[in-house]
């Protein structure tokens, strides 16, 4: 019998190793722009919102973005102006799923208590 208290490698991946937790959303949307593989410009006018945390956010895009490319996110509806870094892509049926991490400050706040989700992408008092 081992009496090693490391946990293995697999045990590891199979736990939730996020520094802060995510929140399904309510179908809100937002536009994300980013440059493509060639240098293009890509605008996505309503990139379905998927999760949430403090650190970041993940959404739905027609098509891929690079690890480590800037994106701009905008929605006037939730009075969000600000950039994240892609640090997750992948293929899901038709769409990609991008999950980024947010840069230069921007940070979403948690709610205050247990509310079920999903959750609204903004307080809808504001």
């Amino acid at each position: 019998m081992s009496t090693n208290s490391t946990p293995s490698w697999s045990a590891l991946k199979r736990k939730d190793l996020r520094r802060s937790r995510r929140y399904a959303v309510d179908g809100d949307t937002l536009r994300v722009s980013w440059l493509g593989v060639n240098g293009d410009l890509k605008v996505v006018q309503q990139a379905r919102v998927l999760n949430v945390s403090e650190e970041g956010m993940a959404f739905e895009l027609p098509e891929p973005a690079q690890l480590v490319t800037r994106v701009k996110l905008h929605s006037d509806k939730h009075k969000l102006l600000g950039e994240g870094t892609v640090r997750h892509c992948q293929r899901v049926g038709p769409k990609y799923v991008v999950g980024i991490e947010f840069s230069d400050g921007l940070r979403w706040r948690a709610p205050d208590d247990s509310v079920p989700e999903p959750v609204p992408l903004s307080d809808p008092g504001e």
